[in-house]
């Protein structure tokens, strides 16, 4: 072999070795992050779902803010009530001021988190398929009413049963909870970004080992109970 050709070869070999390596590192690199998210105790894909099940309550509250409570109270200089251990007293309407306050805050809060759960479904919405995250997650029906905070939610059975009666969309329980967990990676992708997509990653692997060893059960099931049978024929 002429040493261009050699050099060559060795450069190639090399070249090879070293995406080996960095693809290594790199899955490596993923593995040692999943475990991390994994320690962490973070579920986004569960945060994503609490997020979408408020959604509702959220929006009624930015539309009927008085709900939260916010009043105005006349001062009162004779009236006082005991302050909490440890604590000057405080009259009257400084308790109230500082209820009013706090309940301003929770209200920033809420609406804060509305302002990101829009966000995150904003690009989803028009899909066909969001018309499960509104029924289920929003409590909505097919039409669009709303069928009560408090009302009991929609099962996947009922939501396809409504989807087929009313529309006439006849699709499978299974697809109805394909599209809702598709949909729902999506956006805790869009409203958690890295993070979200590791806790995804990490849901899927938890989801399809579980399934893994349910098969391979169910593999073993069949396993014995075909031995079972060859066992009876033989006697």
């Amino acid at each position: 072999m002429s040493d261009t050709k050699k050099n060559a070869a060795e450069k190639t070999k090399k070249t090879a070795t070293e995406e080996y390596i960095d693809k290594a590192a790199e899955m490596g690199a993923r593995k040692a992050l999943l475990m991390q998210h994994g320690k962490s105790g973070v579920n986004h894909y569960r945060a994503m779902e609490n997020l979408l099940f408020a959604y509702p309550r959220r929006v009624r509250i930015m539309e009927h803010p008085e709900e939260f409570h916010f009043f105005k109270v006349e001062r009162s200089k004779d009236i006082s009530i005991a302050p909490p251990p440890g604590t000057g007293v405080v009259d009257k309407i400084e308790s109230a001021e500082m209820y009013t306050e706090a309940r301003k805050q929770q209200y920033q809060y809420e609406m804060r988190l509305l302002c990101e759960t829009e966000y995150a479904i904003a690009s989803f919405k028009d899909l066909p398929e969001f018309v499960v995250i509104r029924m289920y997650y929003f409590n909505e029906n097919y039409d669009g009413t709303f069928r009560g905070l408090y009302a009991k939610r929609m099962t996947f059975e009922e939501i396809a049963e409504e989807l087929e009666n009313t529309a006439g969309i006849q699709r499978s329980v299974a697809t109805i909870r394909k599209w809702r967990s598709q949909l729902v990676r999506d956006m805790t992708v869009m409203m958690f970004g890295a993070d979200g997509a590791l806790s995804v990653e990490s849901h899927d692997n938890i989801r399809n080992n579980k399934i893994k060893r349910e098969e391979a059960k169910e593999n073993e099931v069949g396993k014995t109970a075909e031995s079972g049978q060859v066992h009876s024929q033989g006697q």
